[in-house]
């Protein structure tokens, strides 16, 4: 016949199964917040090449507006429509490139007052993958 304090010995610590449960359980919880971490990290990343982008998208437009409007469509400018903003190509992304487009421009006549301007800026993000980004805007007399 066992004793109490042997029995008490007995029961006392962890079985080899119970250890075994808690510390899957506690894997899974840490590689579950690691992958949650990464995920949060690639967000991150995302936005701050979309600030990137939003902010050189600005710059290019603010330089524009400070142009007289019948130079800014200028086929020989800096600004040309539908051809690429040199000043912004590769300037912070990878394959970055800014468009100006005139949509109520009309080939051979005057500028118009209002002359609208819209910005298209395309590059390749980290991942590989295609992004585009558009701001628009209106120049007056």
């Amino acid at each position: 016949m066992k004793t109490m304090r042997s029995r008490r010995a007995d029961a006392a610590g962890f079985s080899l199964v119970e250890l075994m449960i808690a510390v899957t359980v506690i894997l899974f919880g840490l590689l579950t917040a690691y992958s949650s971490e990464l995920s949060s990290l690639e967000v991150v990343k995302t936005s701050r090449e979309t600030n990137t982008a939003m902010a050189d998208l600005q710059a290019c437009m603010e330089s524009l507006l400070v142009l007289p409007p019948a130079e800014i469509p200028n086929p020989e400018g800096p600004y040309a429509p539908g051809q690429i903003v040199e000043a912004f190509r590769d300037l912070h992304l990878e394959n970055q490139r800014i468009v100006a487009t005139y949509p109520n421009l009309v080939t051979g006549q005057p500028v118009p007052d209002p002359l609208e301007i819209v910005l298209t800026m395309t590059w390749t993000d980290r991942q590989g993958r295609g992004r585009e980004l558009r701001i628009s805007s209106v120049k007056t007399r």
